[in-house]
């Protein structure tokens, strides 16, 4: 790892450094490192290495998974720049999940005994944003696997996705799909085949324009509308 380079980083108003003065981002940059360049099923940490650190996508995708002892795998989220990673880690000080680049990626890593110093130079704010967007992430994602509609459930995933990528000040119709077709099927309790079922009906209706690693939103606020059942 190297010096995180705050001054220079994509993803400088979304992560730790977000409005913090020049002199500062200096000082975060001495106690958050960055990684060299991830390729594609690198792995960030696994399940079972000690959780001495939290990190922060600053850019590509992760996704964290995991894993069974019988070998079942369980897709537990993507993240995107800006999100944090690490979390689930600090409970008992060993990560129970997995974080693997999806695509060319880099993250930053903080260690627990830096958060003083982080809070000090006015990351905290930024740091409890992050850990809140956690949060409401996950628990998005439980109110999605509510839906009992494989419809609705792609759509809230979809217009969540959307609201994410906003935030980055990205475009909240065309949404990077770094992750495979299986990894989504996964991640939202359906298989690969009625994954691909509902993807084709919202292409055939018009709703959105697919392709291997991007999908655009033709029709946001009907997918937005059909999100919003929960009962199918």
């Amino acid at each position: 790892m190297e010096n995180s380079r705050c001054h220079v980083c994509p993803s400088r108003r979304v992560c730790l450094a977000a409005g913090l003065e020049q002199r500062m981002l200096t000082a975060l940059a001495e106690c958050v490192l960055s990684s060299a360049p991830m390729s594609r099923g690198d792995y960030l940490y696994r399940a079972g290495d000690p959780a001495e650190h939290c990190f922060v996508v600053r850019s590509g995708a992760y996704k964290t998974f995991l894993e069974s002892a019988d070998g079942d795998v369980h897709v537990t989220g993507f993240h995107f720049p800006g999100e944090l990673l690490g979390l689930e880690g600090l409970a008992d000080g060993v990560h129970r999940e997995s974080a693997v680049a999806l695509e060319t990626s880099t993250s930053c890593r903080f260690a627990l005994d830096d958060v003083p110093q982080l809070w000090r130079l006015g990351s905290g704010r930024s740091l409890l944003r992050l850990v809140g967007q956690c949060e409401q992430q996950n628990a998005l994602h439980q109110l999605n696997l509510s839906r009992t509609a494989a419809d609705a459930r792609v759509a809230g995933f979809l217009t969540g996705l959307a609201r994410r990528m906003q935030r980055l000040g990205c475009s909240g119709t065309s949404l990077p799909m770094p992750m495979s077709r299986t990894d989504l099927a996964n991640h939202l309790g359906m298989t690969l085949e009625c994954l691909s079922r509902v993807l084709g009906r919202f292409a055939r209706a018009g709703l959105i324009t697919a392709s291997r690693n991007r999908i655009v939103l033709e029709q946001p606020d009907q997918l937005t509308r059909l999100a919003a059942h929960l009962d199918g």
